[in-house]
Order: C-alpha cells, then structure tokens, then sequence
C-alpha cells in the first residue's frame, strides 16, 4: 500500500505526526469531518430524521445529537427556530462541558435574530481489520450523497487523497488489463481464419 511518510518532505512536521499516528492509531479508521455549509432548519424533525440517515454506519462527535440529549434531560422543547437557536446559545454552549462545540457552529446575526449558516460534525467509521477497503467504500457511498442530497454538505480527511490513491491502484489495473484482453481477443478473431487457431490463441491472451 502507499506509505504518507515517503510522499513528505524528510523536513516536514508532518513526517512525526504520520508516524505517531502509524504507531498508535493505525487500527482505527480516519475521523471525517462533515461540514454542513448552508442554513437549514436543525429543529425540524424531518431534518433530523435526513441527518440520522446520513451519519448511519459511523459513530458520531456532533453537537447536534449532545444538543437534543441535553434538551431532554432538561426536559425542555425547542421545536421552533427562536427557542432551538436561544437555548443553544445561552444555555447549551455556556455549559463547561459543551463549551468545546462553539467552535462546530457559525452563526450570523440578522437583526434581532441569529441563524446557524454552517456547522460541522466528525464521523468515525465503524470498520472491521479491512479497514483501508472498508473506508474507501464510505468514500464512494458518500461522495454521490453530498452532490444530489437536499442538505448540502462536504466531507474531509486528510488521508482522503491515499485512500482515492489506493482505490484507483486496485480498480484501475483489472479495468485496464481487462480492456485490453478484450480488443486483443476480437482483433485475433478477424485476422486468424483458422477455427483451432482461434481457439488456441484466445486460450492463450487468457491465461496471460
């Protein structure tokens, strides 16, 4: 597979943080941020069913899902846009030990009132020992997600560019030597007359 620390600079601070991470953290998938980058209404329930549905599969760090947990322990309703967006603000982010989620949410003021016009949440893949493939196929179920669905997100990790490096080094090959064996098979079966010759020669681009 690619190794990060032969494609960095001997130099680079990056070369102690891959290999920490390779020593330590190597059995665990990559945390993937998500990034919501457009307002959408968090305290309608049809929009918190829509961003379940995406997290499934991953364990989540989100600020959402500890936000609705606090409001049922405090047994409090924000199902409006006032009352979601007031008690977030002053009561939810001012308390210790939630107050590391005020950097996930950027709000905008707009005259009296605040909305939340982007936030972000982390995803860990709930992987097995195949961890490389297993996460290159979230890659390819969530990429298509983040264009065509109606809640407009992205979604990051810096090992992205390794795991898009290690899918094409695996498909690329087989479609490519397939490709070939196919067109080599029909030209010999126009310029060989010979039935066994056919025969004999397609055995033969097969095996190789």
């Amino acid at each position: 597979g690619y190794n990060i620390v032969n494609l960095l600079a001997s130099n680079s601070p990056s070369v102690s943080f891959a290999l920490t991470q390779q020593k330590l953290f190597s059995n665990y998938s990559p945390v993937i941020g998500f990034y919501i980058y457009e307002p959408i209404e968090y305290w309608n329930s049809t929009v918190q069913e829509h961003l379940k549905t995406l997290g499934q599969g991953f364990n989540k760090i989100s600020w959402i899902d500890n936000y609705f947990n606090y409001l049922k322990v405090t047994n409090v309703s924000a199902s409006t846009k006032s009352d979601f967006i007031n008690i977030l603000k002053t009561s939810f982010l001012r308390r210790p030990e939630y107050q590391h989620f005020t950097e996930d949410i950027i709000f905008s003021k707009n005259g009296d009132e605040y909305d939340i016009i982007a936030s972000r949440m982390y995803l860990v893949a709930r992987t097995t020992e195949k961890t490389r493939e297993e996460v290159v196929e979230l890659l390819e179920r969530l990429r298509p997600l983040s264009l065509i669905n109606s809640i407009k997100f992205i979604v990051f990790n810096p090992t992205f560019v390794f795991m898009d490096r290690y899918s094409s080094s695996v498909v690329s090959p087989i479609l490519t030597s397939g490709f070939s064996v196919l067109t080599i098979l029909i030209l010999t079966f126009f310029l060989v007359i010979n039935p066994l010759g056919n025969f004999w020669l397609i055995l033969t681009v097969t095996s190789v």
